[in-house]
């Protein structure tokens, strides 16, 4: 995997040619919703897979993932775009694998209020997620502001460590 920073003179197009990859891709991976409107310092994410499938007619996620000994969390992993689709196409090419050394443990912060969306495509990058919900009192108590049941369910659900941040700070601040 590498990063890039988009230069002023330089679009999508200069930059899937750059490293040899496709449009789409870098237009999936990145989730890009204006492709067009690049800004420079922007951050692209370019990644080299190192097994792919191309689906077939009949696929589904489930088969994929038993016909390649992964599961299904890891196929949405290497393909987030996946994650809100209904169906797979005949002649999309799945990622199957990275070719990655070593192991990542990330850490994000979010309310319990986040939209869940939101939370669903950022769990699977996720080692830990930290739930910002509680706040000590100064006797010693532990005040909760919000329900975070959800939160913490979507956590576990996408094999992610929830953690409980405390801090003296108020909902307010």
């Amino acid at each position: 995997m590498m990063i890039h920073v988009v230069q002023p003179s330089e679009n999508i197009y200069s930059i899937a040619e750059m490293y040899g990859v496709s449009v789409l891709k870098l237009i999936q991976d990145n989730e890009l919703e204006n492709f067009n409107d690049l800004v420079p310092g922007q951050t692209i994410v370019i990644v080299y897979p190192k097994l792919t499938y191309t689906v077939q007619e009949g696929d589904t996620l489930l088969g994929i993932a038993t016909a390649n000994d992964i599961t299904v969390m890891q196929l949405l992993r290497n393909n987030p775009y996946l994650e809100n689709r209904n169906y797979i196409n005949p002649g999309e090419i799945i990622v199957i694998s990275y070719d990655t050394n070593g192991k990542l443990t990330t850490n994000g912060f979010a309310y319990p209020f986040i939209n869940k969306e939101t939370l669903r495509k950022t769990l699977p990058y996720l080692t830990y997620p930290t739930i910002f919900n509680y706040s000590a009192t100064s006797d010693g108590g532990i005040i909760s502001y919000y329900d975070d049941t959800e939160s913490i369910r979507l956590a576990k659900e996408y094999g992610a460590i929830p953690l409980m941040m405390m801090t003296t700070l108020t909902a307010q601040g």
